[in-house]
């Protein structure tokens, strides 16, 4: 009787089924209540599963939306202590006092190591200061003011590795201390420098405006400090880090030195950002968690800053590597696309980026000038920590050994569960590995799909000429890379799902087509008006600039043979752009610049003989030289060999002298049968650049000598053409020898979107 029912609701079922219209199931058989046809069970947990997952979606939305009122609520709490905190009393970090600082000291206009902008102008501005603040301090402090003209040499693998001189650069040096005196002392440190054609109100001009406000409060503090507190003001770090090597190795001062906070930027304005620590000194990021207002830090600034992918490098590594001491380098990171621009200027950084800065400066100094571990910071080197804040509240910091305890544990974890899945019986662990290695075989076919997807669109655009449709507008890269990237994931985890579906992967949708169809649609608009060129790279708006950088260089290039005499000379303008498009964009408008006058390099010549300021060669491989007449400067550059001779070891000496302007670069190529084998800068070990040539950064500040150095070259074949060739040039970024009506004339051409740094220079080459 059963079975005949049976039979009948089934053929009722699928007859149904047949027709498409919708008739009802038949009722369920006594004692079976709950019992349902397949299909009807199959909509019911497919109802089910869409319920599930759109609560799942509403939970994700939920959770969302709670994070981002949170990290509203934690910005709006952070601008209120920022706003309290400003106006003060006399105890408190002002940041109107800062922003004074900050606008005199941009009113004097870019700031290059040499110029009187540099030396004298902002120099005598700090001088001032130092003393107003020395007049207002507490008698419960000692204050001590020294200018420092340091000379030396180095040797870093910063660029691929090159050897920095200078010669009588300036560092204004304050320290202060308890009234009886301190053996120890925490350093801060800024640069009051700038690039040359900015303003460096960013860079670095807050920072050492901050440094001025906190040493204000510190000095009027009716609060007695355990140790001393050095304040660097140094005036020559965008020399590739000149100062700061003068300071740490020469300076009385430093070997008191336990601990350094240094300021920097990377941008302008915003929240300065905690990207490196330690070495080895876990007690310095507890310090900063302890004692900072408004804490913001990743360590993954730090691996992505350390691992050389960012072609930059900070005071920081001076005072780890030359001084071995501990510190923690800070950073302002907003709006990286006007750094090194002339568009970054005092009123582009707010007052609150000012007051919460000054805010953290000024409890961290305080935590350390304090602290009993300040004094016996050695002992305290025992790895290196994890940190990262949590939207601003607090940090989280570990010590990296924790961490990977965390990891080893989770493997082992991982390795027992998949042990245990093995273990199961025969028939079961087969299908689990076949499941495993399927779903694991899945992951890296969707990941490596979605990789060459992406590649392939970025390709086709910039064959196309339309790279860097992105830069002015982020949402692109969003609307383009990003549909391709989730169309494609979702696609063969769909297809995975249609043919063997073992992975957990959630679609929070009943269907992934209309998913795929819409990120398709999106990618594929987006892609047609990328290639139409409607997204121009580059903005002038005043409120938002997002400018393409070019270097001028009006160069005039001097060749000499081995004899001495001149075997060529050219002069032209160098022209480097300083991203992917090249001269792409500017060609419309200035007609003359395009591939018919790309630069050609000179195989005999290091560096392919051109005028490089730093040895950036292998970043930059687009360059243009654009015929011009000879330039004259009024300093002109000198250089000569002194002496030639045999040294006892069969090695050939040769002594130079060279004097010019205040920023030169000194090229080496040894010729084949020939080795560079030492000489008499950094360390006196000759470091290669990346390429095989030696490069040699040079400056010096005012009333410098004349520059004199040797290198020795061991001969093992003698030949025809020589066995080395020297370049020098001579960069003139300050004064009136910066200048030239050609260069000028150019200049006025270049559309208002873009920054053309430009200066004037001499190329000269020999043979010896």
């Amino acid at each position: 009787m059963e079975r005949g029912w049976e039979s009948a609701a089934v053929r009722r079922h699928r007859a149904g089924a047949g027709r498409g219209d919708g008739a009802a199931a038949a009722p369920a058989p006594a004692g079976r209540a709950g019992w349902a046809p397949p299909q009807a069970r199959a909509r019911r947990g497919g109802a089910a599963g869409a319920g599930r997952g759109l609560a799942e979606a509403r939970a994700v939305l939920a959770l969302a939306l709670y994070l981002l009122l949170l990290r509203a609520l934690v910005q709006l709490s952070l601008r209120r202590l920022v706003l309290r905190g400003a106006g003060g009393g006399a105890a408190d970090f002002d940041a109107r006092g800062a922003r004074d600082y900050l606008e005199h000291i941009t009113s004097i206009g870019p700031r290059t190591t040499g110029s009187s902008e540099n030396e004298i102008l902002t120099v005598n501005y700090l001088l001032e200061q130092i003393k107003l603040i020395e007049v207002q301090s507490n008698r419960l402090h000692k204050i001590s003011v020294d200018v420092q003209r340091p000379t030396g040499s180095f040797s870093i693998d910063f660029l691929g590795g090159f050897t920095s001189y200078y010669d009588n650069i300036t560092n204004v040096v304050v320290k202060l201390e308890p009234r009886g005196g301190a053996q120890h002392a925490v350093l801060a440190n800024c640069h009051f420098d700038s690039v040359a054609n900015s303003p460096g109100a960013s860079d670095d001009a807050v920072s050492c405006s901050v440094m001025l406000e906190v040493f204000r409060v510190l000095s009027t503090s009716s609060q007695a400090l355990q140790h001393a507190v050095v304040f660097l003001f140094n005036g020559a770090e965008e020399n590739v880090l000149q100062a700061s090597h003068g300071f740490i190795t020469q300076h009385p001062w430093a070997s008191s030195v336990r601990a350094f906070i240094n300021l920097e930027a990377a941008g302008v304005g915003g929240k300065e950002l905690v990207f490196q620590t330690g070495p080895e000194n876990p007690w310095l990021v507890q310090a900063y968690v302890s004692a900072a207002k408004h804490p913001f830090a990743s360590v993954v600034g730090q691996e992505v800053f350390q691992s050389g992918i960012i072609p930059s490098d900070t005071d920081f590594r001076i005072f780890r590597d030359f001084g071995n001491i501990p510190g923690i380098d800070l950073a302002f990171i907003e709006n990286g696309y006007i750094y090194h621009t002339k568009y970054d200027t005092a009123d582009r950084i707010l007052t609150d980026s000012i007051q919460r800065a000054g805010d953290n400066i000024l409890a961290v100094l305080k935590y350390l000038a304090t602290s009993d571990m300040l004094a016996s910071s050695s002992e305290y080197r025992h790895g290196n920590m994890v940190f990262f804040d949590v939207l601003g509240l607090f940090v989280i910091a570990y010590p990296s050994r924790v961490g990977s305890i965390i990891n080893y544990m989770v493997l082992m974890a991982v390795v027992l569960y998949l042990g245990k899945k093995l273990m199961q019986p025969k028939h079961k662990t087969v299908n689990y590995m076949k499941d495993f290695l399927c779903g694991l075989g899945i992951t890296l076919i969707s990941w490596f799909t979605t990789l060459v997807t992406v590649l392939i669109i970025a390709v086709f655009i910039s064959l196309i000429g339309q790279s860097l449709s992105w830069y002015n507008h982020f949402y692109v890269s969003v609307c383009l890379y990003g549909t391709a990237a989730v169309a494609k994931i979702i696609f063969v985890h769909t297809l995975a799902k249609r043919f063997y579906y073992v992975i957990s992967f959630i679609y929070l949708v009943r269907s992934t087509k209309k998913t795929i169809l819409t990120l398709t649609l999106v990618c594929t608009v987006t892609f047609l008006l990328v290639c139409s060129g409607t997204f121009f790279p580059y903005s002038s708006s005043p409120a938002n600039p997002k400018p393409k950088r070019v270097f001028l260089q009006h160069v005039t290039r001097t060749f000499h043979d081995l004899e001495g005499n001149i075997v060529k000379r050219d002069s032209g303008i160098w022209i480097n752009g300083f991203d992917y498009t090249g001269m792409s964009h500017i060609t419309p408008h200035i007609p003359e610049i395009n591939d018919t006058i790309r630069a050609h390099c000179e195989e005999s010549a290091p560096l392919c003989g051109f005028p490089w300021y730093l040895p950036v060669h292998f970043l930059i491989r687009k360059n243009w030289y654009l015929p011009a007449p000879e330039v004259s400067p009024r300093n002109p550059a000198h250089f000569r060999l002194v002496s030639k001779e045999q040294t006892p070891w069969d090695s050939i000496r040769l002594t130079f002298e060279a004097a010019g302007p205040s920023h030169m670069s000194f090229y080496i190529r040894t010729h084949k049968g020939s080795t560079l084998s030492q000489w008499s800068l950094g360390n006196g070990t000759p470091v290669t650049s990346k390429g095989g040539d030696y490069f040699v950064f040079y400056s010096h500040g005012l009333q410098a000598s004349a520059w004199q150095f040797w290198i020795e070259v061991q001969v093992l074949e003698e030949q025809p053409e020589g066995v080395v060739t020297v370049a020098i040039a001579a960069h003139y970024l300050s004064g009136e020898d910066k200048k030239s009506s050609t260069l000028d004339a150019l200049k006025e051409k270049f559309p208002d979107w873009t920054f053309p740094s430009a200066w004037v220079c001499t190329y000269s080459l020999f043979v010896f």
